[in-house]
């Protein structure tokens, strides 16, 4: 039995999925993360510093050296936004492919997009009625609409977290009028997925990205004997559970979480922002709930290579 590891290099974090593969079948063994230290002026300058390339390339050999460890016969790495727009994309793939032989491709929001549909599609019991997957990354925001039978549109968003907690300076905690203004900013960006809802209506929001999993890390923390309801082995929030802990995030300092929470600093001074991102397209769309998924681009890049393992009969 071989085992295959798929890596998928973002702006915030470097998440690497781990399973054993064979003809018939994969099992998924373990996953891990490593946030990507990344100043965030980077996003503006469209250029990874050599400070910055140290951290990637570091991370990558902690990575390799696990994984060679773990005896992985098949390594394959995919990088979205960050690589997508930085000038120096080349010389850090360069760099990475010398100190661990791991060669990393740069994929396009198309890609991107199609790998996040798979990863979900493949663990969701599906209907005719359409979803909505969100996932909200560092660099950019991707938005995929798709039901039982296809996808129906997706986009990808220069509205990565990371990039629009790079262009202010937010209060902590942050204020209604800053609140009101990033709104405005949101919402003018996501113009074209408002009208993609109002034509395909999906009636369900899949969050795929950290922010959701932080988000319901906060939940249970503040509501410790709340029930949660499940569907297709996902945790699922409702809208009033959302507004509930939307409320705590924005009105609570960040120093009001560390130590208690099992969340990255980076992460708690982020999710104000992600839950104001998150709270306007429940609100344009009146979403009833959101299913909280773990299944994202690192699960559809790993059921993608276990199918091309397969048909070149590698495995």
């Amino acid at each position: 039995m071989s085992k295959l590891a798929v890596i998928d290099l973002g702006t915030n974090v470097i998440k690497i999925l781990v399973g054993s593969v064979t003809q018939k079948k994969y099992s998924l063994l373990y996953e891990a993360k490593i946030p990507v230290v990344i100043h965030p002026k980077s996003l503006l300058t469209t250029h990874i510093t050599q400070e910055e390339k140290k951290n990637i390339i570091d991370a990558f050999i902690t990575i390799k050296k696990k994984l060679d460890k773990d005896n992985v016969e098949f390594i394959i790495a995919k990088a979205t936004s960050l690589l997508r727009e930085v000038s120096n994309a080349d010389e850090i793939i360069e760099a990475i492919y010398t100190s661990t032989s791991i060669q990393v491709e740069v994929i396009s929001n198309k890609e991107e997009a199609n790998l996040i549909h798979l990863g979900i599609s493949s663990f969701l019991n599906l209907t005719n009625e359409s979803c909505l997957v969100v996932d909200i990354g560092g660099g950019s925001t991707e938005c995929i609409i798709f039901n039982r039978n296809q996808q129906l549109w997706e986009m990808s968003f220069l509205l990565g977290i990371r990039r629009i907690a790079s262009q202010g300076t937010y209060s902590d905690p942050i204020t209604p009028t800053q609140v009101n203004e990033l709104e405005k900013y949101i919402h003018t960006i996501l113009e074209p997925l408002l009208l993609a809802t109002k034509l395909y209506k999906p009636n369900t929001l899949i969050g795929s990205s950290g922010a959701f999993r932080t988000l319901l890390t906060l939940y249970t923390y503040c509501y410790p004997s709340a029930y949660i309801n499940t569907k297709n082995d996902m945790k699922v929030i409702s809208t009033k559970q959302f507004l509930d802990i939307h409320h705590v995030i924005l009105t609570k300092p960040m120093h009001f979480w560390e130590g208690k929470v099992a969340v990255e600093p980076i992460f708690l001074r982020l999710i104000p922002l992600s839950t104001i991102f998150i709270n306007l397209i429940i609100n344009e769309c009146n979403f009833q709930e959101i299913i909280v998924s773990d299944k994202s681009l690192k699960t559809g890049l790993f059921i993608q290579e276990w199918h091309h393992l397969k048909t070149q009969k590698l495995i």
